[in-house]
């Protein structure tokens, strides 16, 4: 089955149809609740109900902040919202949670965004290089690197070229490459390095997989590595055979996706919250990945209950929370702990905004502007 609405698209169309759903959203968390009543880790340390907004709509790579919830939620199918008492490993922390999901709902708007036109919201999913070049106008700082490795990849049919490894061995054959509308610097980074062709890159928004099945696999397209190879292979029927890729991480443009953020005076106002509540989406991401069937099958309960154009099977789940394990996406860094920021890492992100977006004024900014390991609790990380 495909996923018929993309990441990439961005329909301002979209945009005024969702007006509606955003508002609703809005104003959930100043809603009276029984918090002052409840006691926990978090009760009169954070807000009665912590926001968060989600980049897209329900699935796997979103499974820590599911893990957060407990049995007892509810959903909010008008604002596509799910909402419930904010657990740590099973314990109740005394304040609520609410999870607000991206793509459609919200016209396609960054999280970053979002964060500005409603205080409500604390905690956004967002991509450190595009912090990068919009922090003079939502300034933002990340706080917990949910994953270690970003799931964007290029793939390929291994049956028409079988002697490909690599991205960069897709030019050889002048292998025409399905990227989106929307150009990004790791696109520009890709071009600019020679690890592909510019001639290479088609930016029409195609339907996906409608055109990489009517190419016969002649085509490379962009998408995420825990998702697509499994779709095409198992559950699109007019293809049914594996497809292969490589993360653009490792090609060398070493993206901190879905990391989650707050609004760069939180990191001072909401200083305590953070320090104790930083910890828990960092064990909430490791109990998620060490054992996701649950969280999977809610995360499906809610894509069911929302209704929107999004399809999300079990399937897709579980195959894209084993690829985030087997290929390292959800991991430590290079030390005992998972979240935290490798402050290099962050200044060669700086360094390639600089050097493959021009337009981008990055020359005084530094890594600690855009992260910081602050509330990070260097005891928490996968066990070998």
């Amino acid at each position: 089955m495909s996923r018929p609405l993309s990441r990439r698209a961005v329909r301002a169309a979209a945009l005024v149809t969702s007006l509606g759903l955003l508002a609703t959203a809005c104003g959930d968390a100043d809603e009276p609740t029984d918090a002052a009543a409840r006691t926990g880790a978090l009760s009169g340390v954070c807000p009665a109900t912590v926001v968060i907004q989600a980049d897209w709509e329900p699935e796997a790579e979103h499974g820590g902040i599911y893990k957060l919830l407990g049995d007892d939620y509810t959903a909010n199918v008008e604002a596509k919202s799910v909402k419930g008492p904010l657990m740590a490993s099973g314990e109740d922390t005394g304040v609520d949670v609410e999870i607000r999901i991206g793509g459609a709902s919200v016209g396609y708007q960054t999280a970053q965004s979002l964060l500005y036109q409603d205080k409500d919201i604390m905690f956004g999913y967002g991509r450190v290089s595009e912090h990068l070049v919009t922090q003079k106008e939502t300034p933002v700082v990340s706080v917990f690197a949910q994953l270690e490795k970003s799931p964007y990849a290029i793939y390929w049919d291994p049956a028409t070229y079988p002697d490909a490894k690599t991205i960069a061995d897709l030019k050889k054959d002048k292998v025409k490459i399905l990227l989106g509308s929307d150009v990004t610097v790791w696109q520009e980074y890709l071009v600019g390095t020679g690890v592909i062709d510019k001639a290479q890159i088609d930016q029409s928004d195609s339907p996906k997989p409608a055109t990489f099945v009517a190419a016969g696999g002649k085509v490379a397209e962009t998408g995420f590595i825990t998702a697509e190879p499994y779709m095409y292979e198992v559950e699109t029927k007019a293809w049914g055979k594996p497809v292969v890729g490589q993360l653009i991480h490792d090609t060398g443009f070493p993206e901190y996706f879905q990391s989650m953020v707050v609004r760069k005076e939180d990191v001072t106002k909401q200083k305590d919250c953070l320090a104790k509540l930083v910890p828990i989406l960092q064990q909430a991401q490791v109990d998620y990945i060490t054992d996701y069937k649950a969280t999977n099958d809610l995360i499906v309960d809610l894509v069911d209950q929302y209704q929107t154009s999004w399809i999300y099977t079990p399937g897709q789940a579980e195959a894209a929370a084993k690829a985030e394990i087997e290929m390292g996406l959800v991991a430590n860094g290079d030390n005992a702990t998972l979240g935290d920021y490798d402050l290099a890492r962050v200044q060669k992100l700086i360094d390639l905004i600089g050097e493959y977006a021009p337009d981008a004024d990055v020359a005084d900014v530094k890594p600690e502007d855009l992260v910081t390991n602050e509330f990070i609790d260097t005891s928490i990380g996968l066990k070998s």
